[in-house]
């Protein structure tokens, strides 16, 4: 059963019959072979939707297992956008590119940079944590603080195969539009960060609320007009949302 036993009662409405039908279907094509964990799949559902200031529009789980010290196997994913469940230090090595940028952005929004090219790299972001005067919390402890502050990590396919990248992109498709649309339709002050292509193709489902959108953070560039670590999303949003952690 994908739907948590301990969802909160703002998506009670939203969970009618015909959405639990469609996600007993998700769950029968999706099989055995998925990550994140089924208790992680949905969620972002035990999040108080009345208390949901900003959301962050992922694309799909990310789709590795990583072996622990112990020797057991565990999923990357963790059912949040943008955060490896197995990083406890942003100065450990890690893959997501797009989330080392996110930081750099998060950085130059507290520690302004005049020119692009003054833009702080993540090894010099990190060498300012060590150091304590870049005072962003670590990893989990951040994540956890700014669910807590009201930021919701959804993405809008929320399984696929281990290994396989947007596997199950087309059975989630409609379930994530129903998602979007209740969203915007319940709470009309969502602020939106729409990243890439992907996550902006989902603009016409937001009929209330803010959008930033920009390119996606997995690359960027000082000659993308829209590239991310240009954007203001964080410096517009800091006076609701600590994002230091």
């Amino acid at each position: 059963m994908l739907i948590p036993t301990d969802y909160d009662e703002s998506w009670s409405t939203f969970l009618t019959k015909d959405i639990r039908i469609m996600i007993d279907d998700i769950e029968n094509g999706i099989g055995v072979d998925y990550t994140p964990d089924s208790y992680n799949v949905l969620r972002f559902l035990k999040m108080d939707l009345r208390k949901v200031k900003c959301v962050w529009l992922g694309q799909d789980p990310y789709k590795s297992e990583v072996t622990l010290k112990d020797g057991k196997v565990a999923k990357v994913a963790v059912g949040r956008s943008f955060q490896p469940g197995n990083l406890a230090s942003w100065y450990q090595p890690y893959k997501q590119v797009s989330l080392k940028n996110i930081i750099r952005l998060i950085y130059k929004t507290y520690n302004p940079a005049l020119n692009y090219n003054d833009i702080k790299s993540y090894k010099e972001v990190t060498d300012y944590i060590k150091e304590g005067s870049f005072p962003v919390l670590e990893p989990q402890e951040w994540f956890e603080s700014l669910t807590n502050q009201g930021v919701m990590f959804l993405n809008t396919y929320l399984t696929c195969k281990i290994g396989e990248s947007n596997s199950h992109k087309n059975l989630w498709y409609d379930f994530s539009q129903e998602v979007i649309k209740y969203m915007s339709n319940e709470k009309s002050d969502i602020i939106w960060f729409l990243w890439g292509k992907e996550a902006i193709s989902n603009k016409e489902f937001i009929k209330n609320g803010t959008i930033y959108e920009s390119r996606h953070p997995m690359m960027c560039s000082n000659k993308y007009e829209d590239d991310f670590l240009k954007s203001d999303c964080f410096e517009k949003t800091k006076n609701i949302i600590n994002w230091l952690g």
